[in-house]
């Protein structure tokens, strides 16, 4: 069946920032001032995987979700008309609460509880213009569709500190209204240009017998007939929005979502859906997949990339298939403690999409070394792998050091001996790879060994 999947921000060990990178806006703007109100159980990320057995289906792939409750009640299937979360904080804002009135989707005495509010600065260095489709979803529906506790959403941006767009200025504009969306002509109503709503875009009222309104944009999910998988009793089909931003002006967006109420009593949930169909249509285009080789010297694997990807990838490396990242570099090392076939496991991520995939490798490991890599705080060599000098620091040895560099079959390839606690070894005569760099000190009775790598 269809799956809704949501992942709160503490859930997913990452920033507001990242988040609004990974999922709205990418890298190729500057987000600054970033600034959150609201619960941390309100904000988060989404997917929807699809299923070809459900009819009507979500409508998203991904992106980021905002809810006036918690974001786990988005999740189906829907067994309770009356979802929410009540957290009964009230949330001041005059200009927003003048904006819904003037707008009629609440009426002047009406409150905002709960609110959700997402806030950040953003310019681009050059022309920046991208598409978000929004889904948004309430408890609302149908039976408590009214004026007297709409839960609203709004996209508000506004230019500051530049006056570079004529579109925008100092007073903040809902670019997420009804009357801006972009595939409206493709359902078959006249849409009357209201924001968000669980009031504005709704299906006839049984309670107040009153008509529908903007009611082509509405999808009826009283009894989960899309797979169960979403909780709200009703949502919106996927509206189109475009935002477009001129070059080195600065802008403020907010994004806010919230309960409105007329006595005291704050609980049924709504959440806004939010992507950004631009980083959707890159994803697949732009990541490609990391190309590496590999040499395995004993006991000893040494991956090298060999394709240039952008910048903004992570990587994490399971050597030993236990489930725990082993390295986060780009061209890692790995030691093995005992023979075997063994399945290396990528996990790469782009950080502006958030796009994950993955690569296994089957290596097998036929040999251990026989020589002991015993750590002590005496000695240190850097930098490892090296190019050209290598540096070897003999804390507090004063007393004569025998330093070696030898291959795997014990051919040696450099031999000196040192008074200093300091040591510069140049390797420049020594081709490429991986070999064994030693310190022994009868003296201090140390004998040390290291794998050093040279590139």
């Amino acid at each position: 069946m269809g799956q809704l999947q949501v992942n709160n921000v503490s859930e997913i060990q990452t920033s507001l920032e990242n988040l609004i990178i990974s999922e709205l806006f990418g890298c190729n703007v500057e987000i600054s001032n970033i600034e959150y109100t609201g619960n941390i159980e309100a904000i988060g990320s989404f997917n929807y995987t699809s299923n070809s057995m459900c009819s009507g289906e979500f409508g998203l792939e991904r992106g980021m979700i905002m809810t006036n409750g918690m974001i786990d009640y988005a999740v189906g299937p829907n067994n309770n008309g009356d979802d929410g979360e009540e957290w009964n904080i009230e949330y001041e804002d005059s200009f927003f609460h003048n904006y819904l009135v003037d707008h009629e989707v609440i009426t002047p005495s009406v409150g905002l509880f709960d609110a959700c509010v997402l806030e950040f600065d953003i310019s681009s260095a050059s022309s920046f213009s991208t598409q978000f489709e929004v889904i948004f979803g309430s408890e609302e529906y149908t039976e408590w569709m009214s004026p007297f506790y709409a839960d609203a959403f709004a996209f508000f941006v506004t230019e500051i500190d530049t006056d570079l767009d004529p579109y925008f200025d100092s007073i903040p504009i809902n670019i997420m209204e009804t009357g801006n969306i972009l595939n409206a002509s493709l359902y078959e109503c006249d849409i009357e240009n209201k924001p968000i709503s669980a009031w504005t875009i709704r299906p006839y009222s049984d309670v107040l017998n009153i008509p529908g309104l903007n009611e082509c944009l509405y999808i009826d999910n009283e009894n989960g007939v899309y797979c169960d998988a979403i909780g709200y009793d009703g949502y919106t089909i996927p509206m189109l929005f475009n935002l477009s931003l001129e070059p080195s002006a600065n802008y403020h967006i907010k994004m806010v979502i919230i309960d409105g109420v007329a006595d005291y009593w704050a609980g049924l949930d709504s959440g806004i859906f939010i992507s950004n169909t631009n980083l959707q249509e890159d994803t697949n285009i732009n990541l490609l997949s990391p190309l590496f080789e590999y040499d395995i010297f004993g006991d000893t694997i040494i991956f090298n990339q060999v394709n240039s990807l952008n910048p903004n990838i992570n990587y994490e490396w399971d050597f030993d298939e236990d489930g725990i990242v082993d390295s986060n570099d780009i061209n890692p090392t790995y030691i093995y403690e005992s023979p075997g076939v063994y399945n290396v496991n990528l996990e790469y991520a782009d950080a502006c999409t958030g796009f994950t995939s993955s690569i296994s490798y089957e290596i097998i490991i036929n040999t251990i070394s026989s020589l002991s890599y015993m750590a002590t705080p005496s000695v240190s060599i850097f930098p490892n792998p090296a190019r050209d000098n290598i540096y070897v620091s003999l804390k507090d040895l004063n007393t004569a050091s025998l330093i070696k560099i030898f291959d795997f079959s014990g051919r040696i390839l450099y031999q000196d001996i040192t008074h200093n606690p300091f040591h510069i070894i140049d390797i420049n005569s020594i081709l490429p790879g991986m070999y064994n760099i030693s310190i022994e000190n009868t003296v201090n009775a140390i004998q040390y060994v290291e794998k050093l790598i040279i590139f």
